[in-house]
């Protein structure tokens, strides 16, 4: 009896899952197609989300250190105000590896403790053309359509204009943390 209720328990977790799951990417699924076209991840993340990248920033958009803050702050996944290993290679794989060549913790971690504090990672990030490649109309301040833009494009790994299911759940498990 107890292995019944454990087996119709993790149904019913399973099931309770994905139902919000498959509610969340609907809501970003506005034509309801089972992809999400630029627009509509557009729209839904300058609503949802520019705020979290944009606190403090300027009328006209984010700001070159504001960006590099709210990028680093973005890796830094326990707010401890270091990268890890683990969390530096997340980031490096998802956003960095076009700029960066086989840049490890060893590499930035100029001081040699393990970790990655924010003035090392804006000595190495900031001579790329990270910022400038989200910049699109080079005015030295991202917007909010820039920004999503970017984060769109970061995501939609097989450059079809869409994000599937996939795509989508890969984004939502980086940013969402649903």
């Amino acid at each position: 009896m107890k292995t019944l209720k454990l087996i119709l328990s993790a149904f019913i977790i399973l099931g309770t899952t994905s139902l919000f799951a498959q509610q969340n990417f609907d809501n970003w699924d506005k034509d309801g197609d089972n992809l999400i076209e630029k627009e509509e991840f557009k729209d839904k993340f300058i609503k949802e989300y520019y705020s979290l990248w944009s606190e403090g920033a300027e009328p006209t958009g984010i700001i070159e250190e504001g960006f590099f803050k709210e990028s680093y702050a973005g890796l830094d996944t326990d707010n401890d105000g270091f990268l890890t290993d683990e969390e530096w290679l997340l980031g490096y794989n998802y956003f960095y590896d076009d700029y960066l060549i086989n840049e490890e913790v060893g590499m930035i971690d100029v001081n040699n403790d393990g970790t990655i504090d924010y003035n090392e990672y804006y000595d190495v990030i900031y001579n790329t053309e990270y910022f400038t490649d989200v910049d699109l109309d080079s005015d030295n301040f991202i917007s909010q359509y820039e920004l999503a833009e970017f984060v769109f494009n970061n995501w939609d790994t097989d450059d079809n204009g869409v994000l599937s299911k996939y795509e989508w759940n890969s984004f939502k498990a980086y940013y969402l943390d649903v």
